[in-house]
Parts: structure tokens; C-alpha cells; sequence
């Protein structure tokens, strides 16, 4: 760290002789040596930056961290430590933060600043810094936590709560994100959007005859196949049971509708080898349009439940739902 500055003034406010500089200066060292002996045993990744947010002190957990020795990264700017395609958003954020922390002399936190290690890798990173003044020279400390592991969990706690255990399909919860994310882009694209409800029949009787474990390996054998048969850009969820549930995007009109339900009734119709098992599985099928249905998911979902269960009423067969007095 370099020191600059007026010279040292003695207690009555005179020029300090040379014997009080070295004085004061050898004090300094000292201190900013002790303070660097505690950043070095420190496990945790330590940097400090000087007001120009350049490295002033890299500790051991960083160097383990980013890979950089030491007496390479000293005197580099800190958003060398920074994933480049981010480096000019990150260089006004960490400065913005180092001004917060000088004004109110408080600790602060960033949440998944992209990092870049030595070797180009790229890593999310927790920083929070905090001020530390030194016979008055001013320094930021960094601590810097790889986020790998926290953001992996994260992201795992996500996607289960939001996707079927057993066939790994959307469920209800992303279900009704994507309905109303298809609706928004249905109004803004003028066009329309389709939910598709199907309920298998006879599915009890295959279950009491077979097991549950063919019974529940069947259901992920419909997942696989209803995914394969609808369009990227459609949803195709599991809400329970034995029920599954389309999201049609991007549609003109019901026949659109229509005529996806008459492909995924015909696909059902095809046997399904299940431990050593052919399994014939019919579906009926009820379908409502948005927004001719509904114009929320709520009484979309509702809608194509009801024309779901008229088409019940003649197994293997799908109905659009129409509605009925009182409705």
C-alpha cells in the first residue's frame, strides 16, 4: 500500500522532525501488517481494494479461490476478478458500494456477482464489504464466498417444486405459471391459447391388476409419450394422479385445439409395453380455449375439467366445453 499524504504533525500542530515521520510511518507498517497477518489465517477469501478499487491485499483463501498468486493480482483492478462480460456493470456496482460503505461506515452485500478464476472458469460468488481505515488511509475489505454449491440447491428445491416426482413433467405450480405467461403472449400476439385435460380410463382396474409399480411405470410411459408428441412450444403437465393437462400455445382456433386432442387421442391408442406387458391405456379428453373459456387459468382449468368429464360419459372420446345454463 502506497502512503501519501501531508507530513506527520506533532501534538502541538507543528511539522513532526524526521524522527517522529519515521515514527509514524513505522507504526503504519505495523499496522497494516498485523491487519494482513489476520487476513492471511483468515479460510475465507479476502481481498482489499484501495478508494480506486484496485487489489491491495489478496489472502490465501483467495489465491485458493480464483488461482491467482498473490504478487500477480496485487495492483490489479478488483473487476479483474470479474467475469469480463460483466466487467463494466460490476465496475459501477462494486464502486456504488464502496461509496455506500465510506458514507455510512456499514458492511454491504451483493448476491451472485459472476467471478472469473485465473483460468478463465467462470463461478457465481456471494461479496459483502465492508470500510477499514488505517492512520487514516481508507480500505475496502471483500469477502468473497463461491455460491456454487448454495445456487446449485437453490435451483434443485426450484425445479422439484415445480415438476412431478414420479414423471418429471411440469406440475401444477409451473403449470399455472405457463398458462398465464401463454395468456399474456396470446393477447399480445392475438391469438389463442388451448387447455387440453386428460384423464385416463380404466386406470384403477390396470393398477389393481398389475401393481403399482407397473401402474406407475405405465403413467411416466404416457409422460414420455404425450411430451413426444406435442410441440416444443407446448406444456405438458401432470397435475395428479392420473391426470395430465396441455398447454396449447400459439394457436389460431379451437379446430387448432381440436385437432391437437384428436393427435394425443390417437397416440394413447397405441399399446404400451410395460414389463414385459402390452397395456392398452384410452384417455378422455375435454378441451377449453382461451379466451372464448376463460380468460384466467383458473376457469380454464375448471372449464376443461367439466368438458373432460362429459367426454366421460362415452370413454375414449374428447368434448369442447360448451356452456351449460348457469355457467
Amino acid at each position: 500500500m502506497t502512503v501519501t499524504g501531508s507530513p506527520p504533525r506533532d501534538h502541538q500542530d507543528e511539522p513532526a522532525t524526521g524522527n517522529d515521520t519515521d515514527a509514524s510511518a513505522a507504526r503504519l507498517i505495523r499496522q497494516v501488517d498485523r491487519y494482513i497477518r489476520l487476513l492471511q489465517i483468515n479460510n475465507d477469501a479476502i481481498v482489499c481494494a484501495d478508494e480506486d478499487c484496485r487489489i491491495v491485499v489478496f489472502n490465501q483463501g483467495a489465491e485458493r479461490l480464483f488461482g491467482y498468486p498473490s504478487d500477480e493480482i496485487v495492483g490489479q483492478p478488483l473487476v479483474t476478478l470479474v467475469c469480463p462480460r460483466y466487467q463494466a456493470a460490476e465496475k459501477h456496482r462494486l464502486a456504488a458500494l464502496t461509496r455506500i460503505a465510506r458514507e455510512s461506515r456499514m458492511g454491504f452485500r451483493i448476491d451472485r456477482v459472476l467471478g472469473r478464476r485465473k483460468n478463465s472458469e467462470r463461478f457465481p460468488v456471494e461479496v459483502s464489504v465492508s470500510q477499514t481505515e488505517i492512520s487514516s488511509h481508507r480500505l475496502y475489505t471483500i469477502i468473497i464466498h463461491d455460491a456454487t454449491d448454495r445456487i446449485t440447491r437453490e435451483q434443485h428445491l426450484t425445479y422439484q417444486a415445480k415438476h412431478d416426482e414420479l414423471t418429471d413433467l411440469p406440475n401444477r405450480n409451473l403449470l399455472n405459471e405457463r398458462l398465464s405467461a401463454g395468456i399474456a403472449r396470446a393477447d399480445r400476439d392475438h391469438r389463442k391459447l388451448g387447455v387440453v385435460f386428460l384423464d385416463l380410463d380404466r386406470f384403477k382396474p390396470i393398477n389393481d391388476r398389475y401393481g403399482h409399480e407397473t401402474g406407475d411405470c405405465l403413467l411416466q410411459a404416457i409422460a414420455r409419450r404425450l411430451a413426444d408428441t406435442m410441440r416444443q412450444s407446448d406444456t405438458v403437465s401432470r397435475v395428479g394422479g392420473d391426470e395430465f393437462i396441455i398447454c396449447l400455445e400459439q394457436i389460431k382456433s379451437e379446430q387448432d385445439a381440436v385437432a391437437a386432442a384428436r393427435k394425443i387421442a390417437d397416440a394413447m391408442k397405441q399399446p404400451f409395453q410395460i414389463l414385459g406387458q402390452n397395456i392398452d391405456a384410452s384417455a378422455s379428453i375435454g378441451i377449453a380455449v382461451y379466451p372464448e373459456h376463460g380468460r384466467d387459468p383458473v376457469t380454464l382449468l375448471r372449464h376443461a375439467d367439466q368438458a373432460m368429464y362429459s367426454a366421460k360419459a362415452d370413454r375414449d372420446s374428447l368434448q369442447v366445453y360448451r356452456p351449460r345454463a348457469g355457467d
